[in-house]
């Protein structure tokens, strides 16, 4: 069992600094998004992310596997802010019973995800199924009627 970044690395190719580039992109939109529905901010609040969306946007595209160092005190601010979304979640479905979505749980999840990838150090190979792979060839060799 590997965890769901290396499986996503070994199936896309991808490295897990490209992973993280790419959670780190939609972090930063949906931060956006955050800002857009929740209200935290003003107009110049909003246009300092949407700067730095466009600037990880860009970063993601043009160097995706670049690697990156991971902060040990970004990530406790993230699960701080993690921390807080989800008492806030179970307080307004305890009020509501439901409690609908919210921007700013899909950015804890970006913004885990791509902390999380900068940690990994290597990538195994894929292991494939053997049992899978005699079958498949069982298969092939079986004369057609």
């Amino acid at each position: 069992m590997h965890p769901p970044i290396i499986w996503l690395c070994q199936r896309t190719g991808s490295s897990q600094y490209a992973i993280a580039s790419y959670a780190w992109m939609l972090a930063a939109w949906t931060l956006i998004m955050r800002i857009t529905f929740d209200g935290l901010g003003d107009w110049i609040w909003a246009l300092l992310i949407v700067v730095v969306a466009l600037f990880e946007t860009t970063l993601a595209a043009l160097h995706p596997d670049r690697p990156r160092r991971s902060s040990a005190g970004l990530r406790i601010l993230i699960l701080i802010f993690t921390l807080y979304d989800v008492v806030q979640l179970a307080v307004r479905s305890g009020h509501t019973g439901f409690a609908g979505f919210n921007w700013g749980d899909a950015w804890d999840l970006f913004a885990l995800i791509g902390e999380y990838a900068k940690t990994i150090r290597t990538i195994p190979p894929r292991q494939i199924n053997r049992s899978a792979v005699s079958k498949r060839m069982a298969l092939r060799r079986r004369p057609s009627s």
